[in-house]
Protein backbone atom coordinates (compact mmCIF):
# COMPACT_ATOMS: atom_id res chain seq x y z
CA UNK A 1 0.00 0.00 0.00
CA UNK A 2 2.89 2.36 0.71
CA UNK A 3 3.36 4.59 -2.34
CA UNK A 4 -0.01 3.74 -3.92
CA UNK A 5 -2.35 6.41 -5.29
CA UNK A 6 -5.86 6.13 -3.80
CA UNK A 7 -9.16 8.00 -3.98
CA UNK A 8 -10.30 9.19 -0.56
CA UNK A 9 -13.71 10.40 0.56
CA UNK A 10 -13.18 13.14 3.12
CA UNK A 11 -15.12 12.51 6.32
CA UNK A 12 -14.00 15.40 8.52
CA UNK A 13 -11.23 17.85 9.28
CA UNK A 14 -9.33 16.89 12.40
CA UNK A 15 -7.55 20.08 13.33
CA UNK A 16 -5.35 22.95 12.23
CA UNK A 17 -1.80 22.13 13.19
CA UNK A 18 1.16 24.40 13.75
CA UNK A 19 3.75 25.24 11.15
CA UNK A 20 6.54 22.95 10.03
CA UNK A 21 9.44 24.45 8.08
CA UNK A 22 7.37 27.51 7.28
CA UNK A 23 4.15 25.75 6.23
CA UNK A 24 0.89 25.39 8.16
CA UNK A 25 -0.81 22.00 7.98
CA UNK A 26 -4.41 20.87 8.29
CA UNK A 27 -5.15 17.18 8.86
CA UNK A 28 -8.29 15.57 7.41
CA UNK A 29 -9.60 12.05 7.94
CA UNK A 30 -11.20 9.95 5.24
CA UNK A 31 -12.11 6.53 3.83
CA UNK A 32 -11.01 4.86 0.62
CA UNK A 33 -12.92 2.11 -1.17
CA UNK A 34 -10.80 1.62 -4.29
CA UNK A 35 -11.35 -1.75 -5.99
CA UNK A 36 -13.78 -2.73 -3.24
CA UNK A 37 -11.02 -2.68 -0.64
CA UNK A 38 -12.19 -0.34 2.12
CA UNK A 39 -9.45 1.46 4.02
CA UNK A 40 -10.29 3.32 7.22
CA UNK A 41 -8.04 5.50 9.38
CA UNK A 42 -6.73 7.60 6.51
CA UNK A 43 -5.11 10.89 7.50
CA UNK A 44 -4.53 13.48 4.77
CA UNK A 45 -1.96 16.20 5.35
CA UNK A 46 -2.84 19.44 3.58
CA UNK A 47 -0.27 22.27 3.72
CA UNK A 48 -1.15 25.97 3.71
CA UNK A 49 -4.92 25.54 3.39
CA UNK A 50 -7.72 23.01 4.10
CA UNK A 51 -8.89 20.70 1.32
CA UNK A 52 -11.71 22.17 -0.75
CA UNK A 53 -13.02 18.95 -2.34
CA UNK A 54 -15.04 16.14 -0.73
CA UNK A 55 -13.09 13.49 -2.63
CA UNK A 56 -9.38 13.69 -3.40
CA UNK A 57 -6.73 11.53 -5.01
CA UNK A 58 -3.63 11.22 -2.86
CA UNK A 59 -0.54 9.07 -2.39
CA UNK A 60 0.06 6.91 0.69
CA UNK A 61 3.19 8.56 2.08
CA UNK A 62 3.47 6.65 5.35
CA UNK A 63 1.98 3.77 7.31
CA UNK A 64 1.88 3.37 11.06
CA UNK A 65 0.11 1.35 13.74
CA UNK A 66 -1.42 2.57 16.97
CA UNK A 67 -3.45 0.51 19.45
CA UNK A 68 -3.75 -2.33 16.94
CA UNK A 69 -5.08 -0.12 14.12
CA UNK A 70 -3.27 0.66 10.86
CA UNK A 71 -3.16 4.34 9.86
CA UNK A 72 -2.43 5.50 6.31
CA UNK A 73 -0.90 8.97 6.09
CA UNK A 74 -1.43 10.61 2.71
CA UNK A 75 -0.80 13.80 0.75
CA UNK A 76 -1.05 14.93 -2.85
CA UNK A 77 1.90 14.17 -5.11
CA UNK A 78 3.32 17.69 -4.87
CA UNK A 79 3.90 17.38 -1.13
CA UNK A 80 6.44 14.96 0.29
CA UNK A 81 5.84 13.84 3.86
CA UNK A 82 8.64 12.79 6.24
CA UNK A 83 8.53 11.21 9.69
CA UNK A 84 9.59 14.36 11.63
CA UNK A 85 6.87 16.34 9.85
CA UNK A 86 4.24 13.74 10.77
CA UNK A 87 5.25 13.67 14.41
CA UNK A 88 5.37 17.44 14.75
CA UNK A 89 2.07 18.07 12.96
CA UNK A 90 0.34 15.46 15.13
CA UNK A 91 2.09 16.58 18.33
CA UNK A 92 -1.13 18.27 19.50
CA UNK A 93 -2.91 14.91 19.46
CA UNK A 94 -1.60 13.27 22.62
CA UNK A 95 -3.63 10.18 21.79
CA UNK A 96 -1.68 9.74 18.56
CA UNK A 97 1.96 8.97 19.24
CA UNK A 98 2.95 5.82 17.31
CA UNK A 99 6.29 4.24 18.15
CA UNK A 100 7.24 3.54 14.53
CA UNK A 101 6.29 5.21 11.27
CA UNK A 102 7.30 3.72 7.90
CA UNK A 103 7.60 6.48 5.30
CA UNK A 104 7.87 6.36 1.53
CA UNK A 105 10.47 9.11 1.84
CA UNK A 106 13.30 9.36 4.35
CA UNK A 107 15.24 12.57 4.86
CA UNK A 108 18.73 13.17 6.21
CA UNK A 109 20.97 16.22 6.29
CA UNK A 110 24.71 16.66 6.47
CA UNK A 111 27.66 18.74 5.33
CA UNK A 112 30.67 18.69 3.07
CA UNK A 113 33.40 19.97 5.41
CA UNK A 114 36.59 21.35 3.85
CA UNK A 115 39.85 22.90 4.96
CA UNK A 116 42.61 24.81 3.18
CA UNK A 117 45.88 22.91 3.60
CA UNK A 118 49.21 23.69 1.94
CA UNK A 119 47.50 25.59 -0.85
CA UNK A 120 44.98 22.83 -1.54
CA UNK A 121 41.38 22.17 -0.52
CA UNK A 122 40.86 18.96 1.42
CA UNK A 123 37.55 17.31 2.35
CA UNK A 124 36.59 15.46 5.50
CA UNK A 125 35.52 11.88 4.78
CA UNK A 126 34.20 9.48 7.40
CA UNK A 127 33.85 5.71 7.28
CA UNK A 128 30.59 4.44 8.73
CA UNK A 129 30.82 1.27 10.83
CA UNK A 130 27.41 -0.06 9.80
CA UNK A 131 27.67 0.32 6.04
CA UNK A 132 31.47 0.18 5.87
CA UNK A 133 31.38 2.95 3.25
CA UNK A 134 33.08 6.33 3.06
CA UNK A 135 30.92 9.44 2.95
CA UNK A 136 30.19 12.82 4.50
CA UNK A 137 28.78 13.36 8.01
CA UNK A 138 24.99 13.17 7.90
CA UNK A 139 21.94 11.79 9.69
CA UNK A 140 18.16 11.71 10.01
CA UNK A 141 16.08 14.76 10.75
CA UNK A 142 14.40 14.87 14.15
CA UNK A 143 11.22 16.55 15.32
CA UNK A 144 11.43 20.36 15.73
CA UNK A 145 14.45 20.60 13.40
CA UNK A 146 14.93 22.27 10.04
CA UNK A 147 17.52 21.06 7.53
CA UNK A 148 20.40 23.24 8.70
CA UNK A 149 19.79 22.36 12.35
CA UNK A 150 19.90 18.66 11.52
CA UNK A 151 23.14 19.05 9.58
CA UNK A 152 24.79 20.97 12.44
CA UNK A 153 23.63 18.45 15.05
CA UNK A 154 24.68 15.39 13.04
CA UNK A 155 28.12 16.79 12.27
CA UNK A 156 28.62 17.60 15.96
CA UNK A 157 27.51 14.11 17.03
CA UNK A 158 29.66 12.26 14.49
CA UNK A 159 32.79 14.44 14.49
CA UNK A 160 32.62 16.72 17.53
CA UNK A 161 32.81 19.78 15.24
CA UNK A 162 30.59 22.84 15.66
CA UNK A 163 30.10 24.01 12.09
CA UNK A 164 28.29 26.95 10.54
CA UNK A 165 26.96 26.01 7.07
CA UNK A 166 27.90 28.63 4.51
CA UNK A 167 25.10 30.55 2.81
CA UNK A 168 24.47 29.85 -0.84
CA UNK A 169 25.06 26.11 -1.11
CA UNK A 170 22.44 23.41 -0.74
CA UNK A 171 22.26 20.26 -2.82
CA UNK A 172 20.06 17.16 -2.79
CA UNK A 173 21.15 13.56 -3.24
CA UNK A 174 18.48 10.89 -3.77
CA UNK A 175 18.71 7.11 -3.93
CA UNK A 176 16.65 4.01 -3.14
CA UNK A 177 18.23 1.86 -0.40
CA UNK A 178 15.08 -0.14 0.41
CA UNK A 179 13.26 -0.78 -2.83
CA UNK A 180 10.37 1.68 -3.00
CA UNK A 181 11.70 3.87 -0.19
CA UNK A 182 13.33 7.07 -1.46
CA UNK A 183 16.20 8.43 0.60
CA UNK A 184 16.78 12.18 0.25
CA UNK A 185 19.92 13.72 1.71
CA UNK A 186 20.41 17.48 1.92
CA UNK A 187 24.03 18.65 1.98
CA UNK A 188 25.46 22.00 2.99
CA UNK A 189 29.06 23.22 2.87
CA UNK A 190 31.10 24.27 5.90
CA UNK A 191 34.73 25.21 6.46
CA UNK A 192 36.63 23.33 9.14
CA UNK A 193 36.36 25.22 12.44
CA UNK A 194 39.38 25.56 14.72
CA UNK A 195 38.56 22.43 16.70
CA UNK A 196 39.83 18.88 16.97
CA UNK A 197 37.84 16.06 15.42
CA UNK A 198 36.44 13.60 17.95
CA UNK A 199 34.62 10.83 16.12
CA UNK A 200 31.53 9.06 17.44
CA UNK A 201 33.12 5.65 17.91
CA UNK A 202 29.79 3.81 18.06
CA UNK A 203 28.94 5.01 14.53
CA UNK A 204 32.17 6.06 12.83
CA UNK A 205 35.18 3.81 12.28
CA UNK A 206 37.69 6.44 11.13
CA UNK A 207 38.15 9.66 9.19
CA UNK A 208 40.59 11.09 6.64
CA UNK A 209 41.28 14.40 4.94
CA UNK A 210 41.43 13.95 1.19
CA UNK A 211 41.98 16.23 -1.77
CA UNK A 212 39.47 16.03 -4.61
CA UNK A 213 41.31 13.31 -6.54
CA UNK A 214 41.72 11.01 -3.53
CA UNK A 215 38.13 11.62 -2.38
CA UNK A 216 36.74 10.59 -5.77
CA UNK A 217 38.79 7.37 -5.63
CA UNK A 218 37.70 6.68 -2.05
CA UNK A 219 33.96 7.05 -2.60
CA UNK A 220 32.07 3.95 -3.68
CA UNK A 221 28.82 5.59 -4.79
CA UNK A 222 28.30 8.04 -7.65
CA UNK A 223 25.91 10.11 -5.51
CA UNK A 224 28.76 11.00 -3.14
CA UNK A 225 31.04 11.84 -6.07
CA UNK A 226 28.36 14.12 -7.53
CA UNK A 227 27.88 15.99 -4.24
CA UNK A 228 31.66 16.36 -3.94
CA UNK A 229 31.92 17.79 -7.47
CA UNK A 230 29.12 20.27 -6.79
CA UNK A 231 30.69 21.38 -3.51
CA UNK A 232 34.13 21.73 -5.10
CA UNK A 233 32.73 23.86 -7.92
CA UNK A 234 30.88 26.13 -5.47
CA UNK A 235 33.91 26.52 -3.21
CA UNK A 236 36.12 27.38 -6.18
CA UNK A 237 33.68 29.95 -7.55
CA UNK A 238 32.79 31.59 -4.24
CA UNK A 239 35.83 31.35 -1.98
CA UNK A 240 38.74 31.57 -4.40
CA UNK A 241 39.21 34.56 -6.70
Amino acid sequence: MLGNMINVQISREIFHAGSYCGRNYTVHSGISSDDGNVLHNILIFSPDKPLAADCVRVRVMAVTELDGRIYYICADEENIIYEPLIREVLAGRKDFAPARITCLYEKSCGAVIFRRHSGNVEYLLIKNRKGNNWGFPKGHMEIHEDERQTAVREVREETGLNIEPLEGFRTISEYHPKGRITKQVIFFVAEMPGEDIVIQKSEIERFIWADYSLAVKTFRFNNDKKVLAQARSWITENLYY
